[in-house]
């Protein structure tokens, strides 16, 4: 299979939309509203695994905390980037966190009902609901596909789940809370950002215990690895000073690491295939572009047309 031009793909808070720029030019291709303004809000991203629909979680009217919640996920044709419709949640609230596994299903947390939703993408049915217990908020699987981990915020838990059967495997403690979640490429360790202090946890999969703990710049919000697994990007915020960073960890040492500063909280982080640049959406809609071994930004960088961008994934298009 071919493909056109590379697309970067943008949740975007403030106008409610799945945006698309053109990843060489930085130009805007596309901006589709799949949220209500103020009140569904989009959040996280998934791709189906033939790479023709977006899927893009609906988490309410706020960030995180007091929030009227929604009950929608967006599904956006990205053959011809227009809406498709909504999966209908009925009674499961605040979606947030989406994977797509292997099968093509798609995972979704919801927050009020302490619950991981399996839903059939093409029938828009939720196959099984899976009781965390806690509110799980962020997602992350393992490089073989066959384990899911969901964090908590605040709960001081991060919850394995056995994708194949569809149920909980064990639950892992973690000092006061995590924030997002991330697995090392060899499946033997996550990577853990604590809840409201400048820390990253490393736990050991097999033990599920925290084998160590390393200190930060600022408060962590979401941990990415490059693709050859050697460089852990961390976005943090100094929410006090209001400073925000990108601090990029040897994976295997995170005790060695550089910060960059950036102009806003950043969210997510979008590494280039080579591993020698990456994205940061940033609170004010910046996404600057990053060379990692100078830990400087540089030019290339894009802006997601509105504030508050949150994922940011790259999409390469299919051609018949």
């Amino acid at each position: 299979m071919t493909t056109a031009r590379r697309l970067i793909l943008m949740t975007v808070k403030e106008n409610v939309s799945l945006t698309a720029v053109d990843a060489e030019s930085g130009k805007t291709v596309a901006c589709v509203e799949v949220g209500t303004l103020n009140t569904g809000k989009p959040h996280e991203l998934a791709i189906s695994t033939d790479g023709r629909r977006g899927f893009v979680s609906l988490y309410g009217s706020a960030d995180y905390g007091p929030n009227v919640p929604d009950n929608r996920i967006a599904v956006v044709d990205l053959t011809d980037m227009t809406l498709a419709g909504h999966i209908d949640l009925d009674l499961y609230k605040g979606p947030h966190a989406l994977i797509v596994d292997r099968d093509g299903k798609l995972w979704a947390t919801v927050d009020p009902n302490r619950c991981l939703l399996v839903i059939d993408p093409d029938s828009r049915e939720i196959e099984n609901t899976i009781w965390l217990e806690t509110p799980g908020h962020f997602l992350a699987a393992s490089p073989d596909g066959k384990t899911m981990y969901a964090s908590s915020k605040e709960y001081p838990v991060v919850t394995e789940i056995d994708i194949v059967s569809r149920s909980v495997a064990g639950r892992i403690s973690v000092p006061v809370g995590a924030q997002a979640i991330r697995v090392s490429n060899d499946g033997q360790h996550l990577f853990v950002g604590d809840f409201h202090r400048p820390l990253l946890h490393v736990i050991d999969t097999a033990a599920r215990a925290v084998t160590g703990t390393h200190a930060l710049t600022g408060v962590p919000g979401w941990p990415f690895l490059s693709p050859d697994g050697k460089t852990l990007a961390v976005t943090t915020f100094d929410e006090p000073n209001a400073r925000g960073y990108v601090e990029l960890l040897d994976a295997s040492d995170p005790e060695d690491s550089r910060v960059v500063e950036v102009a806003d909280e950043p969210f997510h982080v979008l590494f280039s295939d080579d591993g020698t640049h990456l994205h940061v959406a940033l609170a004010n809609g910046e996404v600057p572009r990053i060379d990692v071994a100078a830990a400087s930004i540089t030019d290339g960088g894009y802006h997601a047309g509105g504030s508050m961008p949150e994922a940011i994934v790259a999409y390469d298009p299919p051609v018949s």
